[in-house]
């Protein structure tokens, strides 16, 4: 009782699954992901066992089409499940059992695949798959542009609560969890799917944040003899700009002042802790207490005096 957009990106060595559906947490049981091995919506009547047991199959080389086959062989009641795969080949299964409460409908592309039941068109998978072959963007965005579109086109007929998206890498990995690209769901919301794009953007912003906080050898966690100009800079404009994309939020801005302040410039530090304190007026004690932390040197937390100190 769900709509799903299943991809694999060979460009962009990816692949992901997307599905909304008018019941909470939709993620928890019909969106299946894991690097280096495939995708997985199991929908309709869920079977949640699909997703690690599908995953177990395709880890010793068992094809998409071998897989699903496999899974409703051992299953008792086949007729009642909706089924997705795709594996870390691009290569494409789908099954649509003749109890699946109508409307139903399927769309497949080379390397991308539309399903859902119990929608108020069976034409919905149609228009998600156009929707995501004719989004801009990566992965993410396009599975997230055919979620909305399916949305707008009817969408599931009992209406809107949950979901969810997952992206991983399609490489060999002896490590998947590092791999996993975006991992995301709205598990109850009055419209999940455009909080669900949200969420992209937010995290898109965040990686940007990410990237400079928590690099073992950057401009600040790494020796400052390490790091030229250039790279406090470079790191301090990112900041910046994701400072101006998340508005109320004064992540960015506070580590844009502790690059600051680790590039000699107490001036600028000054200027974004006041900013970030006036979002959180914590927020300059915490910049103090980072030179117990060996972040911060206690006379560059002085060259950014003076701090709100409320």
């Amino acid at each position: 009782m769900t709509f799903s957009m299943l991809a694999f990106d060979p460009a962009a060595r990816q692949m992901g699954v997307a599905s909304a559906s008018h019941y909470p947490g939709v993620g928890a049981v019909v969106t299946w992901a894991e690097a280096g091995t495939g995708v997985i919506a199991t929908q309709a009547f869920a079977q949640p066992s699909y997703g690690p047991r599908g995953f177990a199959m395709l880890r010793v080389g068992e094809s998409a089409d071998a897989v699903l086959e496999s899974l409703l062989a051992d299953d008792d009641t086949p007729e009642l499940r909706q089924v997705g795969v795709v594996d870390a080949s691009g290569s494409i299964a789908t099954y649509t059992g003749p109890r699946c409460v109508p409307a139903v409908g399927v769309a497949t592309a080379t390397h991308a695949v539309a399903l859902g039941n119990t929608l108020e068109h069976e034409s919905v998978p149609a228009v998600m798959l156009r929707a995501y072959q004719d989004a801009g963007g990566d992965l993410a965005h396009r599975l997230v542009a055919a979620l909305t579109a399916g949305e707008e086109a009817g969408g599931d007929i009992r209406g809107r609560q949950s979901a969810a998206l997952r992206v991983v890498g399609t490489g060999p990995t002896d490590t998947p969890w590092a791999h996993v690209v975006r991992d995301l769901r709205v598990d109850d919301h009055a419209d999940p799917v455009a909080e669900l794009g949200r969420l992209v953007d937010l995290y898109d912003t965040f990686d940007v944040v990410s990237r400079t906080v928590f690099d073992p050898r950057g401009v600040l966690l790494g020796d400052r003899a390490d790091c030229g100009a250039d790279a406090f800079a470079a790191a301090a404009a990112q900041l910046e700009r994701a400072d101006q994309a998340l508005g109320g939020n004064p992540e960015a801005s506070f580590w844009a002042a502790v690059v600051h302040a680790r590039a000699g410039q107490g001036a600028q530090a000054r200027r974004f802790v006041d900013h970030a304190a006036r979002l959180n007026p914590r927020l300059p004690t915490l910049f103090r207490r980072l030179t117990d932390a060996g972040i911060l040197t206690a006379a560059e937390v002085q060259a950014a005096e003076p701090l709100d100190r409320s």
